[in-house]
């Protein structure tokens, strides 16, 4: 019961976040809620869809995924664009010598610390990779200016992120999803994005006019299908979305 208050709660507070950032141009291919794909009927176009957690990882990891996913886009991705670099908080935040830096150092060790309360926690292999990004992002924001821009375009805690998508997919990913989304990640010439499903920013538009052509598209406007092949799949509360919701 009080998981399921808690995550209304946190649905109903994100929902304001969505709309802020919904916005937003993807930031590239660590962007913890955004992404680009071709566009199904505009040749030589891209879409940008939305990064849903899949079905087929429990509800306590995809709390902690989703959490990790906010706070990610929180420190490096939510402010603004400078010389083509997406910056976050935690650029900003490094930007006061000394305390600036130590702050953003905390911040990050915190993130990795939050990302280990997922079902048996971090691996050594895991924490090691992700302290090894703290502590390079950590350097390079001891460089002014010049560092401060590396600091923001390398993107230490969306990138310990996908550590932990990974972990999951390892853990809870069936395998003939695995071979699905090998092959729709290879006809798009993307590198494969773990722990997620796509969700079209048309879809809830598409449902509420009960547009059958829509259903019976067998194009990516429908990307749950294509990596979950499930009626039901799990929503990301950190995008301010319901959790059970039929799209097909």
């Amino acid at each position: 019961m009080a998981n399921f208050v808690a995550k209304i709660a946190a649905k109903k507070m994100l929902a304001g976040e969505l709309s802020k950032y919904k916005s937003k141009a993807p930031g590239g291919e660590y962007d913890p809620y955004y992404d680009t794909i071709p566009h199904p009927r505009k040749p030589n176009k891209t879409k940008k869809v939305k990064k849903q957690i899949p079905a087929y990882i429990p509800p306590r990891d995809a709390e902690v995924l989703a959490r990790a996913r906010k706070r990610a886009y929180r420190l490096d991705y939510c402010l603004f664009n400078l010389f083509g670099v997406r910056f976050g908080w935690s650029s900003v935040i490094g930007l006061v010598p000394v305390a600036g830096d130590a702050l953003d150092f905390g911040l990050a060790v915190r993130h990795v610390y939050k990302m280990s309360e997922c079902t048996g926690g971090l691996t050594l292999k895991m924490l090691s990779l992700m302290m090894l990004n703290v502590l390079v992002d950590f350097l390079f924001g001891l460089i002014p200016f010049v560092g401060d821009l590396a600091d923001a375009n390398f993107k230490c805690n969306a990138k310990n992120v996908r550590i932990l998508e990974e972990h999951l997919d390892k853990l809870y990913k069936p395998k003939e999803l695995v071979d699905k989304d090998k092959e729709y990640f290879k006809s798009i010439k993307k590198k494969p994005r773990p722990a997620t499903v796509y969700e079209d920013f048309s879809d809830e538009e598409d449902e509420r006019r009960n547009d059958t052509s829509f259903e019976s598209s067998g194009n990516v406007q429908q990307p749950e299908q294509a990596f979950s092949g499930r009626r039901e799949r799990l929503r990301d509360e950190e995008m301010g979305l319901s959790r059970n919701k039929d799209t097909r």
